[in-house]
């Protein structure tokens, strides 16, 4: 079937009903909020669709079940244990209201500029633009989101709780802390120290975290830092079988721990970091589509094109047990012994 792509510049209204039916038409040309910007960091994360409200979820300690052979069954002799973590999910809204000829500009501006028209008709872009803004504007506060419940407090960044606020609820909690073995003290960060810092961390953790495939979670300005280390300890030869993983992996790790620069990082917390692997950071939401969905309405305004869609969203560590978890204390809120 021929779509008609002719745009004209025009203030006039746009039609809703066209734009749900292109929408319709040509779902498979739509984006989602994690594959725009959003997942410069959600791919580090572990999603977990189907998420209503909240899950609790748990790593199980299995205990001790170990013992000299005696003839007779007796079980564990050390009960398991389980750590409970609630992920739990926020309601957030994606809404769109802005003049016609502004957006058939934005349109007109990125088929010139690359997009074939047959194949992005006016409709399924304009909902794949809304999307994208909704992407990035996740991806700018993701991190330290807050929830609020204060009516006055509408803000994305006040929607849900980031990974950084779950941290700082550990912390308070004293479920990280220095006695756990998942808080080390590294003190301020430097070009000069940080790259010995990060590894003493490291090394820090038992040997069976040690054994694992790490994430190093930290910020833009600390990656800046350790980037201007590697180069001041000098020349490394790609392929020599010594630190060829270069700045992207941890020096001195063996390539067990991938580096992973966060944008998005308070200026109090640049010198926060975290190691942990992927499936213990997960973030949760309900359905798939809901991520990608804004559907358009009528709102009686004819100079304006409105629409809206709406997703939950949350943010949990499984567990924050030393064999899986560690942080350290720059710009965090650590409570007295």
């Amino acid at each position: 079937m021929a779509i008609n792509n002719t745009i004209t510049i025009t203030n006039g209204p746009i039609d809703v009903s066209k734009v749900n039916q292109a929408v319709r038409e040509h779902e498979n040309l739509l984006v989602t909020i994690q594959q725009e910007e959003a997942n410069d960091i959600l791919q580090h994360f572990t999603p977990m669709p189907g998420v209503k409200d909240s899950i609790t979820l748990g790593k199980t300690l299995l205990g001790q079940i170990s013992r000299k052979y005696t003839g007779e069954f007796k079980g564990q002799v050390q009960q398991g244990e389980i750590q409970p973590e609630e992920l739990k999910v926020y309601p957030c809204v994606m809404e769109i209201a802005d003049e016609p000829e502004n957006l058939r500009r934005i349109y007109v501006t990125e088929v010139a500029g690359g997009l074939k028209p047959e194949e992005h008709p006016f409709g399924v872009w304009l909902i794949n633009w809304g999307v994208k803004s909704a992407s990035k504007e996740l991806h700018d506060v993701f991190l330290s989101a807050k929830y609020d419940s204060s009516a006055s407090k509408t803000s994305l960044s006040d929607a849900f709780d980031g990974p950084l606020t779950k941290i700082q609820q550990a912390i308070t909690a004293k479920k990280v802390s220095a006695a756990n073995g998942n808080l080390y003290t590294t003190g301020a960060l430097s070009s000069s120290n940080i790259g010995d810092k990060l590894l003493e961390a490291w090394r820090s953790m038992p040997s069976a975290a040690r054994k694992q495939n790490m994430k190093l979670m930290l910020s833009m300005e600390a990656g800046d830092k350790y980037d201007d280390w590697m180069e001041a300890q000098g020349t490394y030869i790609i392929g020599s079988g010594k630190d060829e993983y270069g700045a992207k992996y941890l020096r001195g790790t063996g390539g067990k721990v991938e580096i992973v620069r966060m944008s998005g990082v308070p200026a109090t917390q640049i010198d926060f970091f975290w190691f942990t692997i992927k499936e213990n950071q997960r973030y949760g939401y309900d359905q798939p589509s809901d991520m990608n969905r804004l559907i358009a309405f009528n709102s009686g305004n004819p100079y304006l094109f409105t629409a809206a869609g709406k997703y939950v969203l949350g943010t949990a560590f499984v567990s924050y047990n030393k064999y899986l978890f560690l942080c350290n204390e720059q710009g965090m809120n650590i409570p007295s012994a």
